[in-house]
């Protein structure tokens, strides 16, 4: 059985044979990279079916910083980049997923998980408050859309063959063009 991480929770028995669900992190909005001084929610998904419901722990690089079942980085800094994990008492604790805070002009935003069968928004994003033009899409060094308004790349259903390396060029300001490249893996 294959399993899905961030979608679905693995199930696993405790000493007693009582379940637990192991918990999983998304995302809100759904982007694994953002700018400094935008906000995000991490929400930590499933967790331990006893008792009156987990008490919830997040974790940054190993290090406790925040209890609650959501977290939610307001404005966010560079030091806000790390790998995130959600723990539920009595102790089941969700694989990392990695958050990069950008402080440059443009990043290519991609969903934390993709899945096959998924409908997903690949965005071309420039610092809140400058001027985009238009944008340009490359997937494995091969154009996929040529310049174009739309700094969003839609895929209505995601297969094995949506993997690979994406970049995308844009015109910022009306001058210079900014580039990023993000990987997307299809589970």
């Amino acid at each position: 059985m294959m399993r899905r991480r961030g979608r679905s929770q693995d199930t696993a028995r405790e000493p007693g044979g009582r379940a637990t669900i192991r918990p999983a992190v998304t995302f809100s909005p759904n982007y694994k990279k953002i700018f400094t001084t935008e906000s995000i929610t991490m929400t930590c998904d499933g967790g331990s079916t006893i008792g009156g419901g987990p008490n919830y722990i997040w974790y940054k690089d190993y290090s406790p910083v925040h209890n609650g079942k959501s977290y939610t980085i307001e404005r966010a800094v560079r030091s806000d980049s790390g790998s995130y994990q959600c723990q539920t008492r009595p102790g089941e604790i969700s694989d990392p997923a990695r958050l990069d805070v950008s402080d440059g002009w443009f990043i290519l935003q991609t969903p934390l998980y993709v899945y096959e069968g998924d409908e997903i928004h690949i965005r071309c994003h420039h610092r809140p408050g400058y001027f985009g033009g238009p944008t340009i899409y490359y997937k494995d060094d091969r154009v996929i859309r040529d310049w174009t308004d739309n700094a969003e790349y839609y895929i209505g259903h995601v297969d094995w063959t949506t993997a690979g390396t994406y970049s995308c060029g844009k015109k910022i300001a009306g001058q210079n063009i900014y580039y990023d490249e993000a990987s997307v893996s299809v589970e």
